[in-house]
């Protein structure tokens, strides 16, 4: 039976998660399906974790871009913080392609835009992840184009690091098997 993967990407309000909390959560399958949730508040992280938590429940992978680093201990510390259980994301299988492009390919840089660059992936130029924190205290004080523009990010992100995944599979078989 085929692994059922899900790409993994969450906007935050900080880079510290005790600073912090997860506004925005995108899903895409392997197929191309995706999916986001957002906080609009911070009153509303709880309600999006419980909602995250069981979307990654039909997947046997999480792959994310840089999620050993953050994406995945950025959750846990929210998942613990709101006093839930975070061993439904730990015990999944991880594939980091960022890990996987600084082991298995030998590339000037290894940041997502360079990858894209080199696989020719289109990006949107829209927001960078470093300016969700800023747009976020905007979309408090009611801005919806800046809980938009983080929505936008976030996908962006999961569709081109799904797409960069699809090109890295023939070197991360043997893992998913």
């Amino acid at each position: 039976m085929a692994l059922r993967i899900g790409i993994l990407d969450i906007e935050t309000s900080s880079l510290e998660a005790d600073a912090g909390i997860i506004v925005g959560a995108g899903i895409i399958s392997e197929e191309g399906k995706s999916e986001y949730l957002q906080a609009r508040k911070t009153g509303e992280e709880k309600s999006l974790l419980i909602k995250l938590l069981k979307r990654l429940e039909s997947f046997d992978v999480i792959v994310t871009w840089s999620g050993r680093g953050f994406d995945i201990p950025f959750l846990t510390t929210r998942l613990l913080k709101h006093k839930m259980d975070p061993r439904p994301v730990l015990r999944k299988m991880h594939l980091d392609l960022n890990e996987v492009v600084k082991s298995r390919l030998r590339l000037t840089f290894t940041y997502l835009d360079h990858v894209c660059d080199f696989f020719e992936i289109k990006r949107d130029k829209g927001p960078m992840g470093l300016e969700v924190p800023h747009l976020f205290v905007k979309a408090l004080e009611g801005d919806e184009e800046a809980l938009q523009s983080i929505r936008d990010h976030c996908l962006d992100d999961l569709r081109v690091t799904r797409e960069v995944f699809l090109k890295l599979r023939p070197l991360v078989e043997g893992q998913l098997s």
